[in-house]
């Protein structure tokens, strides 16, 4: 076996796999039996040989030929009536062709698809392997269509049957489209996504990825012969109905990536054996506790994935007893708590067992060591102890694959971990593991990621070998107590692309031996001891794959390089040299990093101007160079950096590219921080072209002259600290507009007046105006009168003296601690840091998502916070702080802080803080008042579990609560809810669930956890100061409340999508006169649009998605909403024109109707709207002529996305106009199937420029010559469709570069001419989700390290002329014989050919049959063809129906993790294809958010 095709043995999530009609030859990989995941198999009609897989799903599928007697299991032989129809068909074929070659060419038709399928059923092969080709047909002539009437053999649908499908289809409120197709037959095993047996038996229903909405219909159950049930990748709701998983026929039932929800109901004990093998119910909203007796009436049984619901309760324990072929277990991401369950050991063909990311406890029970047979073992992000136990896990020695990071083992990882030979990720980070590394894991060869970051491991790095380790690609040894220097033998990995090793106790220096490390692309080596700057650089620069260089926390006193000979960073994108105290200017060779998006420069000593070269840095996004004596003006030049100027240019920042440690949406924020320098002048009036900036620090400063009216077009800002300048005049009113702001603070300058009033400036605290004394407000105790204006302070501005400052934030500080009521020394200086470098919350009221490190926490805004601060969610001891204290003058009771919310034990800053010093205004994440007393508390993203204690309600000060972004349970506690004191209350990204009772906040955000319940509706009444709330991604029920606006003129932002909410739109949100954000997509909302929702004339953005929302939109109401900027009602059932009227929404960037029932012309004045970015139309039945709409006053215009609809014409010239949509270099789709139809394929090298092309379809245009070389260009490539053209020669067998660097997800090659073998190079690409190789001339084996891929779910390798044996296990026993049809030289019981010696002269009944069925067919057609054919042209329209199942599989996340909103990316694409070419689309479709 070739060992770079092994590899494919780890694309674990395999789910399909089509490589039917080729010629591919030789035996399936018996390493396919990996692939647990896999449910659909073909390779059909090909030349393979040799047994098929016998185990696990296997004995789902349907084959003919056995591999021997010991092997075979009851065939029916054919009937003699089908024998008779085939030869009758062949014989009847042959005269057709005789004698009606004129009559056939005289009245043109097409044939219809079930017609075509059957002729693929029948499609001869030759069962000789050295064939070199294949005699191909299309038939598209009626008297053809009439013959095949007579005499298929295969019967229609029962009447029955059929029924029971239509109601199926009655029961859903979206069928987009389905119906179309099913009600123009009458046979409904024609109809789409319905696969039927030889008896008309309804035997398959696929429909993945079909945006369906509605229930599961129980008529489903009626289909007795149904055996695969696949609805994946919908919107369907309402419950499961257990009948399915009970039936007697279902054999594979998928149902994962919806909305179902309630319980699953236990089998009766009483009900018999059912046939199910697999089970895929995972990402829907399930609840209660997991069936237990059920498995024990499925003896087949095979795979389980039930992964992130919301599953209660223990874990079962009865998977193994009836099914010793139980092989994958799948239950993370849900509530499961309680121990690991002793059964599982005996569940001897457990391959996977995945349950991460609950509330399990325990320890690792011995039995568990008992599952000898396991390969991936993931128990991450639980509360499991104890320690590793050596002696046991040497009984795994199959383990491939072990995550139990993210729990409380202690104790030294086992000597004995040398003996797992197979292994090759270990993943034990944030633990409390101790102790040396054992040497033995340098004897681990197969390793390929070491995670062991965030324990107490210490001792010398050098006594592992690493040398030995040549497939390591990762290690991560970050924040341990790791000593000495990096060992030489690390230097060996020359496949290493990650090393961290930061925040340990390293030393020395750098050898140029880490020049070696040729492919790293990540290196952190920040907070050790390491010295000698010049020479790492100079030394580092040789490695020219490095994105990401993390050096900070070194290098202590010395000085910043200024040679210009550093250079060979070309592909750096991020850069972090702070907290080194380095001196010097900021050097000039920076200038030559022109990939750069990231610097980091803070906590230095480095002196002189900004330099002028900034401006040419085109990418660069985020700048920290706060805490240094950096001085002279603001210069312009940074005004001009390309990405912070403006939204609409491309953000290239890729997580697959820009392996930053931490998960977020949108990775960093757009972030300028000059903080804590000696900057003088006035604040540029260019700051406010910088409108893509989030976060906006200059604080610190000596800045001077007035706050610039510019600032008020940084719409995206959410941060803006201003304070501790020498800034006059008065805050601009119009600020109020920045509607994303969370953190504002303008203290300690000279502004006077008014304090603005409403929208986000009353959510904000007093200290944020403090040291100010002629702004006046309610808020600061000094009312805005008449008199106000003769007011002076002793405190002049132009006396620094005032702000008592040093150059680090300062030591004299201002008001009372929290336990004496005196000094505060200590908290006041902790206060003023939070302020200036808290670069704030997530925007509350948003769920951005941008909750990593500093960005979130409170901490001072950091890369190295970044890297040392977790993302996920752990589990962690308990630390309870417990203080009870009056201030010193015996008048302020500050209640108690009794948080009982443990957190991570490696968290020593928060222990640390909150346990060394009896003052809790200087604690970590606690803000107080001048009088000592608690005004906010902000611990988001610390890993914080448990639940949220009472305690805090006595907190009577409290106005601002940042709990996000952790890990919290149970229920939000009625002293919060009802606190007459907290305005800012954000608890998102927890895993809060149960009801919500009377809430009392300005902000509210409880986004991203698991309440359930209604809504609270009367609640909303009380409120005068409500501002935002966001209740999304919960599974709230029931009504959308109308109250919101009864009391609270100020109400602005509601986001309520990602629930279960249901009826219609209320129409008192139209009283929401302030109400500028109404988000409420992805609910069960049905009804039209009232009219009264458009009197809330102040919306801006506005979005239904994916609900069932009918009727049209009314022209006459819309324009009412003038200052609306983004419309989304895309998949609903909107009927009707687009109005007129539309064109008078000038503020208009987004319009999103797509997947609606919408018709009629494009309104001419639509190019009016001259501000729009995005137009998604697609899927709808608009028609006519697109040039009625002129485009080119259309300058903004990024994404134009009319796919499947009636357009006719030419496209408009006037498109072209829209040059953000000219630049095809920065396209990212290409789709042009369908066109150019018997042109050659251009093997021109001169074809370049599509460097960020990530899907390219040129399918369907019969294009002859091979597959072209400059394809290897593509790097970016994820999808690469060449199918149904002419194509010839061999697949490249370097298939690997020439993709691209292992990014392709589908690569479909299929109905051409190629010969050859499948590459073993393909193996390699592991990301790879669709393989279509089908209707080739492949020869040879399928390589058995395609088992190794995966996320592989579709594969078809069919109707070539491939042999040998069909790989066993794992996902291939879920595949059908119909994987495998039309390769008569493969061998297994599959497809009952059986591998042995004298395989040959085998002459099974079957077989026989089958043999004399193709030699009369030839016959027959050979003879009817001499007689007078020789002239006719056979040509084909090629029309695959089978192209749209292939690619409805949707890709897994990474998912998807906790992601932010998601908003489908269309931009970048150009799609030009006729309607019925592409069925499908590679972009699944938005679903609710993985859950925390």
């Amino acid at each position: 076996m070739n060992t770079t095709c092994v590899l494919v043995s780890n694309l674990k999530n395999l789910m399909v796999l089509d490589l039917s009609y080729n010629h591919l030859t030789g035996a399936i990989p018996s390493s396919l039996a990996n692939l647990h995941f896999l449910s659909e198999f073909n390779i059909s009609y090909n030349d393979l040989e040799g047994p098929v897989p016998v185990i696990g799903h296997y004995a789902a599928l349907c084959f003919c030929t056995h591999c021997n007697s010991a092997e075979a299991s009851p065939v029916s032989i054919i009937s003699t009536k089908q024998y008779i129809d085939k030869v009758v068909f062949a014989v009847a074929l042959g005269l057709l062709f005789g004698v009606g070659t004129i009559t056939l060419h005289t009245i043109p038709a097409y044939l219809g698809k079930s017609s075509s399928q059957l002729i693929q059923t029948m499609k001869p092969h030759s069962s000789r392997s050295n064939k070199t080709s294949r005699f191909r047909i299309n038939f598209f002539d009626p008297a053809f269509v009439l013959l095949l009437t007579f005499i298929s053999p295969v019967n229609s649908c029962t009447e029955q049957e059929r029924h029971s499908l239509l109601r199926f289809l009655a029961g859903l409120s979206q069928d987009s489209g389905l119906a179309a197709s099913w009600q123009n037959s009458t046979d409904c095993c024609t109809w789409e996504g319905i696969i039927c047996g030889e008896d008309g038996a309804v035997t398959e229903i696929s429909l993945a990825s079909r945006g369906l909405q509605g229930r599961i219909s129980l008529s489903l159950r009626e289909l007795t012969s149904l055996s695969r049930l696949n609805l994946s990748y919908n919107l369907l709701s309402g419950g499961l109905p257990s009948e399915l998983i009970s039936t007697s026929s279902i054999v594979v039932l998928d149902v994962s990536f919806n909305r179902l929800d309630g319980e699953l109901q236990e089998l009766n004990s009483s009900s018999p054996e059912r046939p199910l093998q697999v089970l895929n119910i995972s990402s829907n909203l399930f609840t209660g506790a997991f069936p237990s007796t059920t498995w024990e009436k499925t003896s087949s049984l095979f795979a389980i994935n039930a992964s992130n619901n919301s599953f209660t309760g223990y874990i079962p324990s009865t998977f193994c007893i009836s099914s010793s072929s139980f092989a994958v277990l799948d239950l993370s991401y849900n509530q499961f708590s309680g121990n690991i369950p002793h059964g599982i050991g005996k569940c001897c063909s457990l391959r996977m067992l995945k349950v991460g990311h609950n509330n399990i406890i325990g320890t690792l029970p011995y039995d568990l060591f008992s599952a000898i047979s396991l390969e991936y073992l993931s128990f991450a992000n639980n509360g499991l102890q104890g320690t590793i136990n050596g002696a046991l896990i040497i009984k795994l020695r199959n383990l491939v694959f072990v995550d139990l990071g993210w729990n409380r083992f202690s104790g030294k990882i086992p000597d004995s971990i040398g003996q797992l030979k197979k292994l090759e990720e270990l993943h034990m980070c944030s633990n409390n593991l101790s102790g040396e590394l054992p040497s033995s894991l340098g004897e681990c060869t197969n390793l390929v990621t070491i995670n062991l970051r965030s324990n107490k491991l210490e001792g010398e790095l050098a006594k592992v070998n690493f040398s030995n380790l040549h497939n390591l690609k990762k290690i991560d040894f970050g924040s341990n107590n790791f000593t000495g220097t990096i060992p030489e033998s690390i230097y060996s990995c020359s496949n290493l692309t990650w090393l961290r090793l930061s925040s340990n106790r390293l030393h020395g220096q750098l050898t140029k031996n880490i020049g070696n490390l040729k492919s790293i692309t990540f290196l952190s080596l920040s907070y050790n001891n390491f010295t000698n700057i010049t020479n790492t650089l100079h030394i580092l620069k040789s490695l020219r794959n490095l994105n990401v260089l993390l050096i900070g926390g070194n290098f202590k006193n010395e000085a910043m390089p200024q040679d210009e000979a550093i250079d060979g960073f070309e592909n750096i994108l991020c850069l972090a040299i702070e907290d080194c105290a380095l001196s010097g200017k900021i050097p000039n060779w920076f200038s030559k990093l022109r990939n750069l998006q990231i610097l980091v420069l803070h906590n230095n000593q480095l002196n002189g101007p900004i330099p002028t070269w900034t401006s040419s840095l085109k990418f660069l996004k985020y700048v920290d160079i706060s805490n240094n004596n950096l001085t002279g003006e603001i210069p312009a030049g940074l005004m001009e950096m390309a990405m912070l100027k403006s939204d609409k240019v491309a953000d290239n920042s890729d997580p697959i590219a820009f392996p930053l440690p931490y998960h977020t949406a949108t990775a960093l924020p757009k972030m300028l921080n000059l903080g804590n320098n000696k900057f003088t002048g006035a604040i540029p009036m260019e700051i406010g072209e910088l409108k893509a900036l989030v976060s906006l620090n200059l604080s610190f400063n000596n800045l001077n002259s007035e706050i610039p009216q510019s600032m008020n077009n940084l719409k995206n800002l959410m941060v803006l600290d201003l304070s501790y300048n020498h800034l006059t005049g008065a805050i601009p009113p119009a600020l109020m507009n920045l509607h994303f702001l969370s953190k504002f603070n303008v203290s300690y300058n000279d502004l006077e007046g008014p304090v603005p009033i409403g929208g986000q400036f009353s959510t904000f605290p007093s200290s944020s105006f403090a040291g100010n004394p002629k702004l006046c407000s309610p808020m600061l105790l000094h009312h805005c009168n008449s008199a106000e204006e003769d007011l002076s302070s002793s405190n002049s501005t132009k006396d620094p003296s005032r702000f008592g400052r040093r150059r680090r934030f300062g030591t004299t500080t201002y008001g009372h601690s929290c336990v004496d009521g005196g000094g505060g020394g200590s908290a006041g200086r902790r206060a003023m840091a939070r302020l200036v470098f808290n670069v704030a919350e997530a925007p509350v009221g948003f769920g951005v998502g941008v909750g990593v490190g500093g960005w979130m926490t409170g901490e001072p805004m950091s890369l190295t916070n970044m890297s040392r601060t977790r993302v996920h969610f752990p589990s962690g001891p308990t630390i309870v702080g417990l203080m009870k204290e009056k201030a010193h003058n015996g008048t302020k009771n500050m209640g108690r802080i009794q948080v009982v919310i443990p957190f991570r034990p490696h968290d020593s800053s928060l222990t640390m803080s909150w346990r060394n010093n009896t003052d809790c205004c200087t604690w970590d994440g606690i803000i107080c008042s001048m009088d000592g007393a608690v005004t906010e508390l902000l611990l988001s993203s610390r890993g914080l579990e448990g639940q949220i204690s009472p305690s805090l309600g006595e907190l009577t000060s409290l106005s601002r609560l940042n709990l996000s972004y952790n890990s919290l349970s149970g229920g939000l506690p009625v002293e919060l809810m009802s606190s007459s004191s907290i305005i800012v209350l954000d608890v998102c990204f927890n895993r809060l669930g149960r009801e919500v009772q009377e809430l009392n906040s300005s902000v509210l955000n409880i986004s991203s956890n698991r309440f359930t319940g209604d809504f609270p509706s009367t609640t909303w009444e009380k409120m005068r100061n409500l501002v935002v709330i966001n209740a999304s991604n919960n599974s709230f029920t029931g009504y959308i409340p109308s109250s919101f606006c009864i009391s609270s003129p100020s109400f602005t932002v509601l986001d309520l999508s990602y629930n279960r909410f249901s009826g219609n739109i209320p129409p008192g949100i139209g009283n929401c006169s302030a109400l500028k954000m109404f988000k409420a997509g992805y609910n069960n909302i049905s009804g039209t649009l009232p009219d009264e929702l458009f009197d809330a004339i102040s919306l801006e953005y506005l979005s239904f998605p994916n609900n069932g929302l009918q009727g049209r939109i009314d022209g006459t109401h819309l324009i009412k909403l003038k200052n609306l900027a983004t419309l989304d009602l895309r998949w609903n059932q909107l009927t009707g024109k687009i109005p007129d009227s539309i064109n008078q929404l000038k503020q208009l960037e987004e319009l999103h109707l797509c997947s609606n029932m919408m018709s009629g012309e494009l309104p001419g004045k639509l190019g009016s709207c001259t501000n729009l970015k995005v137009i998604d139309l697609k899927h709808n039945n608009f028609y006519g002529d697109l040039g009625k709409v002129d485009f080119s006053a259309l300058h903004n215009l990024r994404t134009l996305d009319l796919y499947l609809n009636n357009f006719t014409g030419t496209i408009p010239v006037s498109i072209y106009s829209c040059r953000n949509l000219k630049a095809l270099r920065t396209m990212t789709t290409l789709l042009i199937g369908r066109n150019f139809r018997g042109e050659i394929m251009p093997q021109d090298e001169n074809i370049d420029g599509f460097g960020n092309l990530q899907v390219l379809d040129i399918s369907g245009c019969l294009l002859s010559g091979n597959i072209p070389q400059w394809i290897s260009r593509l790097k970016n490539l994820e999808m690469l469709i060449l199918s149904a053209n002419r194509l010839t020669g061999p697949i490249p067998g370097e298939i690997s570069p020439i993709i691209g660097q292992l990014e392709v997800h589908v690569l479909d090659f299929s109905f051409n001419n190629l010969s050859g073998k499948i590459p073993q190079s393909i193996c390699n690409l592991t990301n790879l989700q669709v393989i279509h190789l089908s209707n080739n001339h492949l020869t040879d084996a399928i390589p058995p390290g395609l088992s190794n891929l995966h996320f592989l779910s579709a594969f078809n390798v069919s109707n070539n002329d491939l042999e040998g044996p069909i790989p066993t296990g794992g996902q291939f026993d879920t595949f059908p014989d119909s994987s495998f049809r039309g390769n008569p030289k493969i061998c297994s019981p599959i497809v009952a050919r059986r591998c042995n010696s004298t395989e040959e002269a085998l002459t099974s009944p079957i077989s026989t049959k089958q043999y004399i069925d193709k030699t009369v067919f030839v016959i027959a057609f050979g003879v009817s063809f001499g007689v007078g054919v020789t002239s006719l042209k056979l040509c084909s329209d090629l029309k695959y129906s089978h192209y749209s199942k292939a690619y409805s599989v949707a890709p897994q996340s990474p998912a998807p993790s906790k992601m932010n909103t998601p908003k489908e990316n269309l931009i970048g694409q150009l799609v030009i294809c006729q309607r019925d070419s592409v069925n499908a689309v590679y972009a699944p479709k938005s679903r609710k958010l993985g859950r925390n």
